[in-house]
């Protein structure tokens, strides 16, 4: 007779991309703790509240991957299969909709109080290369996602898009740090633009995913 490890395993590792997102989501964790850490030590060493919100953000959406991964897992001996996933993909989208309010509170008080640091050239460096790893992911995942009948790699595809979204905001806050023109109009316009643009995609990609639930969750099980 199967085991519950068995089971889990069947599960999780179901079809070849449901297998592939999952391994694909460990470097990426990986990733996300370094970067973690990148933001926590510029954070303190550049006394930027910026980064340490930021750290604090990717703290979250790491939570959030892992958290999707660890229940998706235990929907496996749950009776109501359809109502632990629709549970599962609410509570991930109400919490994707927390954090863009808290990710618009931080964009608004860099503007507000214009608290641009001059970062190092390898900062640069450091967040252009996890935004290019980031960006081409989420391309790649927004593509072959939609080949799968799957809730957990539906919502470990919002992450990671709203991952690399902001991802390219602390790229952006790093560039216009180096260029020095941090009170520039135009400078301000743009991070005011870019940062409304991210957080209205992130507000879309949460709110619609609260408003359809019912009807994803059920189409996907039922397919």
């Amino acid at each position: 007779m199967e085991n519950r490890k068995d089971k889990a395993k069947r599960f999780l590792f179901k079809s070849d991309f449901r297998r592939a997102t999952v391994l694909s989501t460990i470097p990426s964790l990986i990733l996300d703790l370094f970067f973690i850490g990148f933001n926590f030590l510029i954070g303190v060493w550049m006394l930027s509240l910026w980064n340490i919100i930021m750290c604090i953000y990717y703290v979250m959406l790491t939570l959030m991957r892992i958290d999707v991964l660890a229940r998706s897992a235990k929907v496996l001996f749950s009776k109501d299969k359809s109502k632990a996933y629709l549970k599962l993909y609410r509570s991930t989208h109400r919490l994707l909709l927390l954090l863009d309010i808290m990710l618009a509170g931080a964009i608004y008080f860099l503007l507000d109080n214009n608290i641009w640091k001059s970062y190092p050239g390898i900062v640069i460096y450091v967040v252009g290369f996890y935004t290019l790893y980031k960006v081409t992911a989420s391309v790649i995942n927004l593509f072959r996602a939609r080949k799968a009948n799957s809730i957990t790699t539906v919502l470990l595809r919002k992450i990671g898009h709203a991952d690399s979204l902001v991802s390219l905001l602390v790229l952006e806050s790093a560039i216009i740090g180096r260029s020095g023109r941090t009170r520039s109009f135009d400078i301000y316009q743009i991070a005011l633009i870019s940062g409304c643009i991210v957080c209205g995609i992130i507000f879309f990609i949460a709110f619609t995913g609260i408003i359809i639930s019912r009807s994803k969750v059920e189409r996907t099980i039922n397919s």
